[in-house]
């Protein structure tokens, strides 16, 4: 029965890592704020001094009360009371007591190991602590230590306030962490890690699932396809250019089908407390990415055998085919308006171009469903396009930057570099969509005949972007070019501000130790 269970979970060994993963989780949760806060280490008693200057306490009972505590290090616990006026410097008059009366509490500028002063002023409502510096604590952590007695204080209650403050330096002082600040924030991120470890745990077995459903939806698509791909291939003709690349793509798409049924295969299906494994979700989105890849081949190949041939689908295959261009297209228009709102260029000539590109492009289809122009030779032209839209802006760009009249020099080296650096070319992808004249339409980039960066197979065909000038069947987009431009148009010199301080140093005391009223 257990071993069943055990199955069906994934295996006794599947159970144990994500067991393991849990209690990382946990200790996280639990450990990080009980190491924090516990007080693990109080076995050191302190040695009480009792000074009340101000006559408000009962000293031998105050000592045996504070000698009940216990500190992580060992400690000189002195407790102070002093009656400085108001408005005096209490921190001084205690230094001035110790100097005076107690001269082994100083060494040098610092107070001496170990000591630990908890101070009030009845007369003058001051209450300080100072330490030194192997016990201090920081300024917020003295604070607290003040706060704690001063509800007390404020009452006349001395010996409670006192108590209160030493309780509350014995809580702290030796602490692995001592800022009170830290030890929250140390404390929240313990418990917020361990509850992200779990989040992350929970999300990676769900998208792994995710993903794996996906990758095996478009895989079973291209398989059930196969057959039906292997026969459209076989219309693509052979002596066309883009017919040929896309066939250069159907043998890398068979190598890689192999490839990824193979991938399947070892990816099993997995079940239970497998799909918590630390890498499954990133081998579910590898085959995720390669089986999207083979079905938009898939479609690509389809399109090709269609437009080429004239066949059944040609209409939608060559609509989408024009998507890339269409949208560089619109990228031109958008750099246009760009460039002549800031009044140094005018680009009326790019703006009637493109208006005049997009009616060629209406008038393609046409020529194309009355037998007038080739498919081939609709390509041919598209790549024409397509090089043009890009080489167009790219003189826009420049010839505004040009014109700029604060920092020309520097910025047209802004974009230079942004072009010959590829971000404008094969990283980029294109958004498939696009708008002109109020009419707006979408396509998919993955699945076009000719080569843009979202291509799959692409590195097998051959094809890459030789740059401005030349048609080419690598569309790269022009939106890029248009970002360059943007980015090196705002492009102005960092500023740079220098600052000065001074601390405060000499031979003046430098003991840890704060006060304050209460």
């Amino acid at each position: 029965m257990a071993e069943s269970i055990l199955l069906k979970a994934g295996g006794a060994r599947t159970v144990l890592s994500l067991a393991a993963k849990m209690l990382v989780a946990l200790a996280l949760m639990t450990v990080v704020p009980l190491l924090l806060f516990w007080p693990f280490g109080r076995s050191h008693v302190p040695v009480v001094e009792v000074h009340d200057e101000a006559g408000v306490l009962q000293p031998v009972a105050t000592a045996q009360a504070l000698e009940e505590l216990r500190f992580r290090k060992d400690v000189r616990l002195v407790v102070l009371t002093l009656d400085v006026g108001y408005n005096d410097s209490f921190n001084s008059a205690v230094l001035a007591y110790a100097r005076t009366h107690e001269p082994g509490w100083v060494d040098g500028n610092y107070w001496a190991d170990g000591l630990v002063i908890l101070g009030v002023s009845p007369s003058g409502r001051w209450v300080g602590c100072y330490f030194g510096e192997d016990v201090k604590v920081g300024t917020a952590t003295q604070q607290a230590i003040q706060d704690a007695g001063k509800d007390s204080f404020r009452q006349g209650l001395w010996a409670p306030g006192v108590e209160q403050m030493a309780h509350r330096s014995a809580a702290v002082i030796g602490r692995p962490v001592a800022g009170e600040g830290t030890v929250w924030l140390l404390s929240a991120l313990g418990v917020s890690g361990g509850l992200g470890w779990l989040g992350w745990m929970l999300w990676s077995a769900s998208a792994a699932r995710s993903a794996f459903r996906r990758a095996k939806r478009h895989y079973t698509q291209v398989t059930s396809d196969y057959e039906g791909t292997q026969i459209k291939a076989g219309l693509i003709p052979t002596d066309e250019a883009h017919g040929a690349q896309v066939l250069a793509r159907f043998g890398w798409f068979e190598d890689q089908y192999a490839r990824l049924t193979r991938q399947f295969q070892d990816y099993g299906e997995p079940h239970g407390a497998v799909w918590f494994g630390g890498q499954r979700h990133a081998e579910a989105k590898r085959l995720l990415k390669g089986a999207t890849a083979l079905d938009s081949l898939d479609d690509a190949i389809s399109n090709a055998a269609a437009l080429l041939t004239l066949s059944e689908g040609w209409e939608g295959a060559w609509a989408n085919e024009q998507g890339p261009v269409r949208e560089d297209l619109a990228s031109l228009l958008e750099l246009c308006a760009q460039v002549e709102s800031e009044g140094q260029v005018q680009a009326t000539s790019e703006r009637q171009w493109v208006h005049e590109s997009q009616n060629r492009l209406a008038q393609l289809a046409d020529l194309l469903s009355t037998r007038q122009v080739t498919p081939s030779a609709a390509l041919t032209e598209l790549d024409t396009i397509a090089t043009s839209v890009r080489s167009r802006a790219d003189s826009l760009a420049s010839r505004a930057l040009q014109a700029s009249t604060r920092y020309r020099k520097e910025r047209l080296k802004q974009y230079r570099k942004s072009r010959g650096s590829g971000r404008m070319t094969s990283s980029a992808r294109y958004r498939g969509s696009w708008s002109y004249g109020g009419h707006s339409s979408s396509y998919n980039p993955s699945s076009t005949i000719r080569i843009n960066p979202g291509s799959p197979g692409a590195s097998a065909s051959g094809v890459r972007w030789t740059g401005a000038g030349a048609a080419s069947q690598f569309s790269a987009p022009v939106a890029a070019l248009v970002t360059g431009y943007d980015s090196a148009a705002s492009w102005a010199p960092s500023s740079s501000s220098s600052s000065s301080g001074s601390s405060f140093s000499g031979g003046g005391f430098s003991g840890a130790g704060s006060s304050s009223h209460f």
